[in-house]
């Protein structure tokens, strides 16, 4: 099937293709989808239309007695029927949930209106001065109104010019016969055109917003698979967000890469060098998305994430530490653990400019700062299948944390020794069990 573009996205050429004549979508799926999505609107439609109906039909009981000096009896009785019917047709639109029923239900009243508009102008003797008026009344009504279905409105329009011409071939109208039934059928034609265009156009702006609708759900899936789902959705809730720059935030980086990466790319192919970084970030992105964290950045064998951005969470500490030990607790969990690296976890929490940083063509949402910079430190500190934390961290989340003090080693690019600890396991949430090693704080 060819492809058509349509702003920037190719689709299937076709893919709304109507019928020409009854507009129906030839696509089956497409035309059950309108038929659904115009059920509501179709059923508020026809209740709309049966109470204007019986409203008009009440005026004429009223004003056209006294306004044109016939009879009361017939006409309060015919609009009287009328009126009766058109409140039971209001109350049955409850019933229409169908498109078919609702037409139904249409068609039932423009027919009886017809009907009754050539027995009223009959029986009270005012065919000749009235009909054509009432006739091209009920079919403007009726279309613009009730709004049938294009075939159905050229039924309609068939119906209303022979009911008219046989009644009227029987009251004698005359040579003005031919020149009403030319003005009621250039009525009808004219309604039936604008019924034909109003129904193209709604077909037209539906099948356009269905699409709009299936870009923005592959973009916003594009959009969260590329992105955290939490960066993803700020952005689209808000655009402003993506502007380049950034705001100063408490976080807590998450930094982990693989420890012998290396030396196991060196033995393997690169298929399983990637199938294998997929199977352990395929266990450690969702442990981080559980915890709150956004995912902001891959770097080969290496993630970053972090907490308290840009969704707050007063707790991001702790989040940020469930997430490192459930992770290493997966990752050893894994077939084949043995042979495969392991991450190495670096935890730090401090103020950090959050945002996007880049170019105007390419960007990322990160956090700068030093903080980040000794969260990475820390990761490279760490030992396999370790969690180390910075002081800042282990402060956050101190009456949770069971941790075993690595002293205050020199870490590449500090000036000044910082306090590190391993995290051991957490109080109340088992996800290691707890160590008692010698100097467990």
């Amino acid at each position: 099937m060819g492809l058509a573009r349509l702003g920037g996205v190719s689709t299937p050429v076709g893919w709304d293709r109507r019928d020409r004549f009854t507009l129906r979508f030839v696509d089956s799926e497409l035309e059950r989808a309108y038929r659904e999505a115009d059920r509501a609107h179709g059923a508020r439609r026809a209740q709309t239309a049966s109470l204007l109906a019986a409203v008009v039909w009440v005026l004429v009981a009223l004003v056209g007695p006294p306004a044109l000096g016939i009879a009361s009896g017939s006409t309060w009785l015919i609009a009287g029927v009328m009126t009766v019917f058109l409140v039971g047709c209001a109350g049955a639109s409850r019933w229409a949930t169908t498109q078919f029923r609702q037409g139904m239900i249409g068609l039932g009243q423009q027919v009886a209106a017809a009907i009754a508009v050539l027995v009223l102008t009959s029986v009270t003797d005012e065919f000749a001065a009235y009909a054509m008026a009432g006739m091209m009344l009920t079919a403007v009504f009726g279309f613009s109104v009730t709004r049938p279905p294009f075939v159905g409105a050229i039924g309609l329009g068939i119906f209303y010019c022979l009911s008219f011409l046989m009644v009227a071939l029987t009251t004698g109208l005359g040579h003005e016969l031919w020149l009403q039934l030319l003005v009621l059928g250039a009525t009808v034609v004219s309604a039936s055109v604008g019924s034909y265009l109003l129904e193209r156009s709604q077909r037209e702006v539906f099948a356009r917003g269905r699409l709009v609708a299936a870009l923005h759900a592959r973009v916003d899936m594009l959009l969260r698979t590329y992105l955290s789902p939490d960066v993803a959705a700020t952005l689209i809730e808000d655009p402003d967000r993506a502007s380049l720059g950034g705001v100063e935030a408490e976080v807590t980086v998450l930094f982990a890469d693989l420890g012998g990466y290396t030396a196991f790319a060196e033995k393997a192919t690169p298929t399983e060098v990637v199938a294998m970084l997929n199977a352990l970030f395929g266990v450690a992105v969702p442990i981080v998305l559980a915890e709150g964290g956004a995912v902001v950045q891959f770097m080969g064998d290496a993630m970053m994430a972090i907490f308290n951005a840009p969704t707050p969470q007063p707790d991001h500490a702790l989040r940020a530490a469930r997430s490192a030990l459930t992770m290493q607790s997966a990752v050893a969990d894994l077939p084949f653990a043995g042979e495969r690296p392991r991450f190495r976890v670096g935890l730090n929490t401090g103020p950090a400019i959050v945002g996007n940083i880049g170019a105007a063509e390419i960007r990322n949402f990160l956090a700068i700062g030093d903080t980040t910079n000794l969260a990475a430190r820390l990761q490279t500190y760490a030992r396999e299948g370790s969690v180390v934390i910075g002081p800042t961290t282990y402060d956050r989340i101190r009456e949770h944390a069971v941790v075993r003090s690595l002293g205050a080693p020199e870490l590449k690019g500090k000036a000044q020794p910082v306090e590190v600890y391993e995290l051991l396991g957490l109080h109340r949430t088992e996800t290691v069990p707890p160590t008692t090693a010698p100097g467990t704080h």
